[in-house]
């Protein structure tokens, strides 16, 4: 049985598949760098990509029982929301670095670098929102 699209709330999961969305922009974006940048500012970029999805992942998994597994769970969406944090400062001077040289890679960068910021907006959002919902759902534990 379908919702009606009016009736249809956010999706509990939403972080995870935005994680994953962040991951794969990055690692496609990346790859059109200039190859000089990839051991200073790319590599760094794309692991915290993939730490995002990664600990969002571990958090999701965890299933608390008792207060230990709810601060494990909370500690995994506090990584991964550092993580999303920490992107900017890398991508920011991505931006400056690929502006030092404006004939090249025009095509690509406008898009990929406002959808970055849509995603990672997009990421800490829901991220906060899934962790203020586990305080109330596991204040009893």
């Amino acid at each position: 049985m379908s919702v009606y699209v009016s009736k249809r709330n956010e999706s509990k999961t939403l972080f995870l598949e935005n994680a994953r969305k962040l991951s794969a922009h990055t690692l496609t974006y990346c790859l059109k760098s200039p190859k000089r940048l990839t051991f200073f500012l790319t590599k760094d970029i794309c692991s915290l990509a993939r730490k995002v999805y990664y600990e969002a992942n571990i958090a999701n998994n965890i299933v608390p029982e008792n207060k230990i597994d709810a601060q494990n769970r909370k500690m995994h969406f506090q990584q991964a929301l550092a993580a999303c944090e920490n992107m900017e400062l890398p991508l920011t001077e991505l931006k400056s670095r690929l502006e030092l040289n404006p004939e090249e890679n025009k095509e690509w960068k406008e898009y990929a670098f406002q959808e970055w910021g849509r995603l990672l907006s997009e990421e800490q959002r829901l991220l906060k929102s899934i962790m203020k919902s586990d305080a109330e759902r596991f204040k009893t534990l």
